[in-house]
């Protein structure tokens, strides 16, 4: 005698078979250990690249970006944005 199944329990095993693969596949994602450097020089840890007033350290890459608009690689550089405030922001404080 053949069984007859339904299309609601033929659809709900597919889709828990795809569901199966689709984890399975997933968690193989990724690689193990710490988290890797951006590919680039290293940024400079003693070099001061502000004053204490908050403006860019005079002849620094940072004060001539900020004067021309350019990088050294002469890209466009955005100039400083105003401080916003968020909804969230009394969260964080």
């Amino acid at each position: 005698m053949a069984r007859v199944h339904s299309p609601i329990r033929v659809a709900l095993a597919v889709a828990i078979i795809a569901a199966g693969i689709a984890a399975l596949g997933l968690s193989a994602c990724g690689r193990a250990g710490p988290l890797e450097l951006p590919p680039g020089p290293a940024a400079a840890p003693s070099a001061q690249l502000t004053s204490p007033d908050g403006l860019p350290v005079p002849g620094s890459a940072q004060d001539t970006a900020l004067k021309s608009g350019f990088d050294q690689q002469g890209n466009p550089v955005a100039t400083p944005g105003q401080k916003r405030s968020f909804i969230l922001d009394p969260l964080l404080q």
